[in-house]
């Protein structure tokens, strides 16, 4: 009897392992991804809230695409995005972690926002109230 509790204990701790090794992967389409609003939501689909770590090894010097965008987030501690139409564009936007939120200056103002990953795709709270989230998604590169 205590074997077989040992064995199933190592058993859901390897599970547990395996399930969170590779946390950007997940068995949800982008549509349900695109279509949460809170970050209850994002969490019931499945996805992590990054640790600074993380971000930093999953995110930073990689480039990113969004349905008509594209972002990269610099180790040199600055941002970039742009549209692919050229109708907007934003360079060298100042960017840090505070503990494991994502905070970027702005017109000098300063927003920080906790990053969530599921499926291959990102989504950051909403900086004026962090229980919802941003109204964009971001593909994460492979």
């Amino acid at each position: 009897m205590g074997l077989t509790r040992l064995l199933a204990a190592g058993l859901l701790g390897a599970t547990l392992l395996i399930g969170t090794s590779d946390i950007s992967e997940a068995k949800v389409t982008a549509k349900q991804i695109e279509k949460a609003a809170s970050v209850a939501e994002i969490i019931a689909l499945g996805a992590t809230k990054l640790t600074s770590g993380q971000f930093k090894s999953m995110v930073v010097d990689k480039k990113m695409s969004g349905q008509g965008w594209s972002w990269i987030i610099d180790s040199n501690g600055t941002t970039s995005s742009a549209s692919t139409d050229g109708s907007w564009k934003e360079d060298n936007v100042p960017w840090n972690m505070k503990g494991d939120a994502y905070c970027t200056k702005i017109e000098g103002k300063t927003a920080c926002r906790d990053v969530y990953v599921v499926g291959g795709y990102m989504r950051m709270s909403n900086k004026a109230d962090p229980a919802m989230l941003s109204s964009w998604t971001v593909k994460l590169p492979k």
